[in-house]
């Protein structure tokens, strides 16, 4: 099994957390680059983005996709809550993805020389600072670690790691992610030991 990613992307960590969890083996394939224009540096994903998995002859892109590819093959009770329907689960989801996707769209375009002070990237830094609103509203005192936890704590770092927003105004969220940053599974998936780890293997972004 074959995970294709970058060190720094938060919707690989999130399947790199899962896989921890689950306590399943795989190798970690770098992409050279998020800008790389190849598809086979992104597991010949088809929209050149990562995270892609390769099972044998089975390809499986998006992040949430693949935790049920996986979950539906490794962990059939679903102990974390993956495969969950409920109304309020697939809202805290979206929510954590999208604030992600807006977060990419701002590094990348940083990183390319693009002004991002216009009307576009304005929205999308209000899109960041809303989701974090909607999120630090809904959180619970639950002490389960889930699936939405996951994509929660792989977001708040990755925004932490960056810095493009303040986090302050964010109390309650913080503490959810204080709680669970201990986690074998967490600790060793940050970004500063995938920054490590990446090029100590010799990668280069």
């Amino acid at each position: 099994m074959r995970l294709h990613g970058t060190p720094l992307s938060h919707f690989t960590r999130k399947i790199r957390v899962l896989l921890a969890e689950l306590g399943v083996d795989f190798e970690f394939v770098r992409a050279p680059s998020v800008l790389a224009k190849e598809g086979a540096a992104y597991g010949d994903n088809p929209l050149r983005r990562v995270p892609t998995l390769i099972d044998g002859e089975v390809t499986v892109i998006d992040s949430d996709h693949i935790a049920r590819y996986l979950v539906a093959a490794h962990d059939p009770g679903d102990r974390l809550g993956v495969r969950s329907e409920r109304v309020e689960d697939l809202n805290r989801l979206a929510v954590a993805n999208g604030v992600m996707d807006n977060e990419v769209v701002l590094i990348l375009a940083q990183r390319t020389g693009v002004d991002v002070g216009g009307a576009y990237f304005q929205k999308l830094r209000g899109g960041i600072e809303g989701g974090l609103a909607w999120l630090d509203a809904r959180v619970t005192e639950d002490a389960r670690f889930d699936w939405g936890d996951v994509a929660v704590v792989c977001m708040w770092q990755h925004l932490e790691h960056y810095r493009l927003v303040s986090l302050d105004p964010y109390g309650r969220l913080a503490a959810r992610v204080a709680r669970f940053a201990g986690r074998p599974s967490v600790l060793g998936t940050t970004p500063e030991v995938s920054l490590v780890e990446a090029t100590t293997a010799g990668w280069k972004p």
